[in-house]
């Protein structure tokens, strides 16, 4: 309803925020609503901005998701590599130390983790093809490190390509039934992705804890 002339009463100017806030805004509405449920107007309103203003960022929706996936995706990658090529002793310790990244992550990020697996169907084209990109090095940490096992007799695997999706579909799942009020701490959680993965490329044993 517009303001009476002479009411006294005046709108209130749009709250202009950065792109972190645009960001977190829409991952809690993503991860509520699903991206097909999600609408610009919502992500602005958990915003505290204005709609128009919510456009200064982001040009639309598939934006917004594009983005989000994209800088999830180059993260974890990063922490992934890093972890591949840290001073661990052995193959098998260095799989353990991109597990736990990988879980580490996750307990950081649990929605951007949740939204970056069930929310990608939603791009294409190019909007998907840097998402694309930042995950094949994801899954060339896992196929590099279970080559080398595999070359060492570390492990046992029949396929390498099929080990390294394996292990990275037991390190995604865990976004779908992982929740921060759970009981299990986070070493627990990571020392159980570490087992299933170990189980998986049969490896030959457990390497030392750091």
């Amino acid at each position: 309803m517009e303001d009476k002339p002479g009411s006294g009463r005046r709108r209130a100017a749009p709250r202009f925020i950065d792109r972190e806030t645009v960001v977190d805004a829409a991952l809690e509405v993503f991860s509520e609503m699903g991206f097909h449920g999600a609408s610009t107007r919502e992500i602005a309103r958990v915003a505290g901005t204005s709609l128009s203003n919510l456009y200064n960022y982001f040009g639309s929706k598939s934006a917004i998701l594009e983005f989000v996936l994209e800088e999830t995706s180059r993260t974890l990658a990063d922490r992934l590599e890093a972890a591949a090529a840290s001073d661990c002793e052995g193959t098998l310790s260095k799989i353990e130390a991109a597990v736990r990244a990988y879980v580490d992550f996750i307990l950081e990020r649990p929605r951007a983790s949740l939204i970056g697996i069930t929310e990608i169907r939603y791009l294409h084209g190019d909007n998907r093809a840097e998402v694309v990109r930042q995950r094949d090095r994801t899954e060339k940490v896992f196929r590099d490190l279970i080559s080398a096992g595999l070359a060492e007799g570390a492990c046992d695997v029949r396929n390498v390509g099929s080990a390294m999706r394996g292990v990275v579909t037991i390190c995604n799942s865990m976004s779908t039934w992982y929740r921060p009020a759970g009981e299990l701490s986070a070493e627990t959680l990571a020392d159980l992705q570490v087992d299933l993965v170990f189980g998986l490329i049969r490896a030959t044993e457990r390497p030392p804890r750091g």
